[in-house]
């Protein structure tokens, strides 16, 4: 696994991706590409002043040697630096404002700017303090929301429909041959209309409605 990389973005890409700063590899699916969110539009952002580690004021002394998982540096023109640190169920995002954190150790000073409601930014802090812990995930297999189901198969029945199939052949691709062969004929059109559906929420979320599940 790649200990550390440094990517670097400059401004006319920044502003051709939407809210996204950095997209490294068209080529890599989300799970696997490193996708650095504005924080303007991506409120799961960690903001946290930099500062030599000699001079660390109310911050902590840490290093980037001792993060175990995957850990990828943007620096943007305009001397924003954006960390980005995975494994392979969770994510941080770290907006670092001061030193250069590629000088190691420096000190961390993570911000809870969203007071009074700072039960979510604490949670994405503990999650950061969990990855320099070196704290992984527990095992335990976490089921998929409602809502989180809908977005996938939004976004497979957009793919799909994107690529010429047919609603019934976006059905199988979802919900599988059998299920299809069952349901698709029923006269109340259910699982019909529901791919149908689930390709006009996709079109939306194509279309700007994916910055609502940024929040």
């Amino acid at each position: 696994m790649e200990r550390f990389s440094s990517e670097h973005g400059d401004a006319s890409s920044a502003r051709r991706s939407g809210v996204s700063i950095c997209f490294a590899d068209p080529g890599q699916t989300a799970l696997d590409a490193n996708i650095f969110w504005k924080t303007k539009d991506y409120q799961r952002v960690v903001c946290a002043y930099v500062r030599n580690h000699e001079d660390c004021g109310f911050g902590s002394i840490v290093s980037l040697g001792k993060f175990q998982d995957q850990k990828t540096l943007l620096k943007t023109v305009d001397g924003k630096q954006h960390l980005l640190l995975r494994d392979q169920r969770r994510v941080a995002q770290v907006l670092c404002i001061g030193e250069d954190i590629r000088v190691d150790p420096f000190a961390l000073e993570p911000v809870i700017n969203e007071f009074p409601n700072i039960e979510r930014r604490y949670r994405l802090i503990r999650r950061l303090a969990d990855f320099y812990r070196n704290r992984h995930h527990s095992g335990l297999k976490v089921g998929w929301a409602v809502e989180a189901i809908r977005h996938r198969d939004a976004l497979a029945a957009l793919d799909q429909r994107q690529q010429g199939r047919s609603y019934r052949e976006i059905a199988v691709f979802l919900y599988g041959e059998n299920v299809v062969q069952t349901d698709w004929t029923n006269t109340n059109q259910t699982m019909k209309n529901r791919v149908i559906r689930s390709v006009k929420r996709g079109n939306r979320m194509m279309d700007g409605g994916y910055r609502k599940i940024l929040k």
